[in-house]
């Protein structure tokens, strides 16, 4: 079940891991490292800036709210947490990732590899303020384009025929 913490909402698990990791410390982007090990954190707000699988990039202003605001820390964290915890297993995707905006917006973005080699990206600007999935979003896009690839092959080859 989602709720609402701050301006996002997030699952009532992100949420939990969040205030447990509450740290009123330290190094706010080396914390999440230790965190979440299998996500790889860059400092800016550009998309397709990282490789591979599980980028998430953070606005230098999120990350000095969230040193100074242990709310928004719990916030982020409990956000964090939830893109950490996500199955992103598509063929042929390639690269994702996930950007936390100077705004505190998240915006998501795909690098996949359709079956005739075309590279489709894809850049979606999410909504954490909605209850449904914010991730669901982003692999509905992927997959819209991979279902747009595979209709214009099979088109091409009706029209070859």
């Amino acid at each position: 079940m989602a709720v609402k913490i701050g301006n996002s909402y997030v699952s009532e698990a992100a949420l939990s891991f969040a205030q447990a990791q509450e740290n009123s410390g330290g190094d706010v982007l080396q914390d999440l490292k230790e965190k979440f090990p299998n996500l790889k954190f860059q400092v800016g707000t550009a998309p397709f800036s990282g490789s591979g699988l599980n980028n998430v990039s953070i606005s230098p202003k999120i990350l000095k709210e969230m040193q100074n605001n242990p709310e928004k820390r719990v916030e982020y964290e409990a956000l964090i947490y939830d893109i950490s915890t996500q199955n992103v297993s598509r063929p042929g995707l390639k690269s994702h990732g996930f950007i936390i905006g100077d705004d505190g917006g998240l915006r998501g973005w795909g690098i996949s590899q359709h079956d005739d080699g075309e590279i489709k990206r894809v850049k979606v600007t999410l909504d954490k303020n909605d209850k449904k999935s914010w991730w669901q979003t982003l692999l509905d896009e992927l997959d819209a384009k991979r279902t747009a690839t595979k209709i214009k092959s099979a088109n091409k080859i009706n029209v070859l025929a």
